[in-house]
């Protein structure tokens, strides 16, 4: 289910349910805290979601919306490295717009024991690693990109530098510029991508 499919109520349990992880951790997330949270009864969050892995299957339809496909890094008018920024740009803006995001796709304890959550994670994470991978090797076919190192191993370093980057503004408690900060990633990964 996408997040467009739920109602407003249900997008607020949502919500509400990724504060709760960013502020208490996974073991915050309660029916209780919810309730609390949004002023509603606990039996009223059971008309909106059947249990605590519904909700977080919710927060997972909310982390696919943060990386699902942006169209100015699918146009084929775009430079491998203009597809790239327009990727990682538009993931930056959804944690710069909802900071609590952060909490959720860095807590591993969530997804770690459970296939029904951490299934649709994996396959998240896989789609947006091939996107990334398309598009480096798109990159070298039109000799923009460095052909010495794997496609999958340049996806790694991209994509754990952009993790390591947004882990370190959350453990910080967003102290520091995310937007300048990745920025400064993207065009220090430029440098070191092109041949």
């Amino acid at each position: 289910m996408n997040l467009i499919d739920y109602t407003d109520r249900q997008k607020q349990i949502i919500q509400a349910s990724v504060q709760l992880i960013a502020q208490k951790g996974i073991q915050g997330l309660t029916i209780k805290n919810i309730s609390r949270a949004i002023g509603i009864s606990e039996p009223a969050i059971y008309r909106h979601f059947e249990n605590k892995n519904d909700i977080i299957l919710g927060i997972i339809s909310l982390l696919k919306d943060s990386t699902s496909d942006n169209t100015a890094a699918e146009s084929e008018k775009n430079s491998t490295f203009d597809a790239i920024n327009a990727m990682f740009h538009g993931l930056t803006d959804r944690f710069v717009k909802n900071p609590s995001l952060t909490a959720i796709i860095f807590s591993e304890e969530i997804f770690n024991n459970n296939s029904l959550l951490a299934t649709p994670v994996r396959k998240m994470v896989k789609r947006n690693q091939d996107k990334l991978i398309a598009i480096i090797e798109k990159g070298r076919a039109m000799g923009e990109i460095r052909s010495d190192i794997s496609a999958r191993q340049l996806s790694n370093m991209i994509i754990g530098s952009f993790r390591f980057l947004v882990s370190k503004w959350h453990l910080t408690k967003f102290e520091f510029d995310l937007t300048g900060e990745a920025e400064e990633l993207l065009n220090s990964l430029e440098i070191v991508l092109k041949p």
